[in-house]
């Protein structure tokens, strides 16, 4: 215990968050892992996003708080409240409203957080969380080694600074936690620190983004399903594992100048360290990635911009062969535009990939040609598009082919790709993602399916299915119930086993505001892991009292 004091004293000390989200214990998710307003297009939106487009808890209106005009519809109910901003609730439906964005499906259809600059000036939050849970079998063992209780108290500082062009964002927050599981007894520690500084800039020719964070997570007691590929990468630790500590380091910086200019140049930088400590699980290996990107545009005229664009990405993982990859690729590439609605784009280039096994003392080099094609033409209702690309990694080249619609509607949207996609070893498999979001009276629909193949942290291609399904319920202004489902599954291609994991989880959860400061929130869930042979669940219930304190302005 006493490592895990010293790493949160060390990330109290020296770290970086911003607002950190209600985290009321849903799955194994109590500690406040993911903000408001990070800065990933997947991740939440800003607190600007309309209560009606992630849900929450909706606010009456008031003569000081005025809702936003919401096109009418055949399925809103009249004495449904006008949608507000989130800002505009009180700090208790902030909570709820926040908690509900951690789900991806619950994110669809919002306008990307991405922002820079408001001008609102500074804003501080403090939350204060106490979760108390009881869980049947919560290392997923086969069998169940008996039940677990514990309960834990944590704070979340967010601090969020936005001026005119620039938006700066700060967030700390760690878990004391006291528990009582079978065989080792009770046992207290703090646990989970997290911290992350952002800062976003935009001027008229200019933009400067950068991102540092540090996140723990103990796998027993926080391993929720949305927070799987949060790197982009397929990777076999996001299914398995439940005993240890996972240590996650990040840093991005993306600087573009001249982006009014006949040229123009872009820079970006994304560094990701992922470590374990005190696990047994051999897909758990320590792995960091650094890639760099250099990219320069050409405006030639009004509707034609060419780009020269220079890669290179190192990966370094300390698994069986203990991996030493270095990728290179460089394209050229062109976008057209073809009408005032239609855009076509091209690229073509060279990817070489040189990889060193030290366990075993080879060092191997392959290179091939890379491409890619895109379509795009805006609609009445939305858009359609068209891609095709040609990669190139360690096990060979892989292509993909998709179609593409994105269908806008007042009280929701509809996007979709489907497509195919070719792997190094000859297989062809059905590829693509459905986005789903409706909007009725007091009720809320939301999906998230996606199916895809690529290499895998393990170097392996893998196919993997995620879903997301949500479905919430506005019983009044103050209380909300909602049912989840998320799911995700892997399989291995190629020559070998298939080595299928699958974990799932089912919740059912009732919110609401107490007071104008105090939320709760209870619910159970159930979860299971199927690993080849190996198939086993378990049950939790639990509640979680929470306080938002608006420290500024």
């Amino acid at each position: 215990m006493g490592k895990i004091r010293t790493r949160l004293a060390i990330t109290l000390a020296t770290g970086a968050a911003y607002a950190i989200s209600f985290s009321a214990a849903t799955g194994q998710t109590t500690a406040p892992q993911i903000s408001t307003t990070q800065t990933d297009d997947t991740t939440p939106p800003a607190l600007q996003v309309p209560a009606a487009d992630i849900p929450g808890l909706p606010t009456p209106q008031t003569p000081t708080a005025q809702a936003p005009t919401q096109p009418a519809t055949t399925t809103q109910a009249p004495s449904q409240p006008a949608p507000q901003n989130i800002a505009q609730q009180s700090p208790s439906q902030q909570l709820i409203t926040q908690q509900a964005q951690r789900n991806p499906a619950r994110r669809i259809g919002a306008p990307g957080r991405r922002q820079a600059g408001t001008g609102q000036g500074l804003s501080v939050t403090l939350d204060y969380l106490s979760s108390l849970r009881h869980d049947d079998n919560l290392r997923l063992t086969d069998p169940s080694i008996g039940s677990t209780t514990w309960w834990e108290n944590t704070l979340a500082l967010g601090i969020v600074n936005q001026t005119a062009d620039a938006t700066l964002t700060f967030d700390l927050s760690g878990l004391y936690r006291i528990a009582n599981e079978p065989i080792i007894g009770t046992e207290s520690s703090f646990s989970d620190p997290f911290t992350q500084l952002t800062y976003r800039r935009v001027r008229a020719n200019s933009s400067f983004d950068a991102l540092a964070e540090y996140r723990e997570r103990d796998l027993a007691f926080n391993r929720s399903l949305t927070d799987v590929n949060l790197d982009g990468v397929i990777d076999a630790a996001d299914v398995t594992g439940t005993i240890g500590d996972q240590i996650d380091t990040r840093g991005n910086l993306d600087w573009r100048v001249g982006i009014n200019d006949p040229i123009g140049f872009r820079f970006a930088y994304n560094r990701w360290e992922r470590r374990y400590q005190d696990t047994l699980d051999p897909d758990l290996f320590d792995n960091t990635s650094d890639d760099f990107a250099l990219t320069t545009f050409f405006r030639i005229n009004p509707v034609l911009q060419g780009n020269l664009r220079l890669a290179y990405i190192d990966f370094v993982a300390e698994d069986a062969p203990r991996t030493d990859r270095r990728t290179t690729i460089a394209t050229v590439g062109a976008t057209y535009n073809v009408s005032a609605t239609t855009t076509v784009s091209g690229n073509f280039g060279y990817s070489q990939v040189d990889e060193k096994q030290r366990a075993f003392g080879t060092d191997t080099q392959t290179e091939d040609y890379v491409a890619s094609f895109a379509w795009n033409k805006a609609l009445t209702d939305g858009s359609a598009d068209i891609f095709l690309d040609r990669t190139f990694g360690v096990n060979g080249s892989r292509t993909n082919a998709t179609f593409g619609r994105n269908f806008q509607r007042p009280n929701g949207s509809l996007i979709f790709n489907v497509g195919v996609t070719r792997g190094p070893f000859g297989e062809t498999t059905p590829i693509g993602q459905l986005d789903y979001a409706h909007r009725l009276g007091n009720s809320r629909i939301g999906a998230r399916i996606q199916r895809r193949v690529g290499t895998s942290t393990q170097s392996v291609e893998t196919r993997e299915n995620i879903g997301f399904l949500t479905y919430d319920y506005f019983i009044n202004p103050l209380s909300a119930l909602s049912f989840t489902y998320n799911f995700i599954d892997q399989e291995d291609e190629g020559q070998g086993p298939a080595n299928s994991r699958t974990r799932s989880d089912f919740t059912v959860a009732y919110s609401r505001a107490i007071t104008n400061d105090w939320a709760v929130t209870m619910g159970y869930q159930y979860e299971t892991d199927k690993q080849n042979a190996f198939d086993t669940d378990s049950s939790s219930v639990y509640l979680t009292l929470g306080r938002r304190f608006l420290l500024k302005p």
